[in-house]
């Protein structure tokens, strides 16, 4: 392998690494929604793609709920089988809160 694509790999892993450290690996639920272009990282998106797969948005925009209830409530989800990673789970829960929170 090349030196320089060795090192662009070794850049890649260290912003992603930095990147899941920033999001909830202390535990917490971030309170803004990261600014990226990304879908993956997408509240909205992942809401859409990933929650509407089960029911409708309804049971979403009625709820009104806090952080910690959203994030009780993905994970809840989560054990059904929705499909999110670490980073998705907090995006989405962020985004949950902020949008649709009392």
């Amino acid at each position: 392998m090349h030196t320089r694509t060795i090192g662009t790999m070794l850049a890649l892993s260290l912003a992603v690494a930095g990147l899941l450290s920033a999001c909830g690996g202390d535990g917490t639920t971030p309170t803004t929604q990261p600014t990226t272009s990304s879908p993956a990282l997408d509240g909205a998106a992942l809401l859409e793609a990933r929650c509407t797969e089960c029911h409708n948005l309804d049971r979403v925009t009625s709820a009104g709920e806090t952080a910690e209830w959203w994030a009780d409530t993905v994970d809840r989800m989560m054990l059904k089988g929705t499909q999110l990673s670490e980073a998705e789970k907090a995006v989405l829960v962020a985004y949950l809160a902020e949008t649709y929170g009392p």
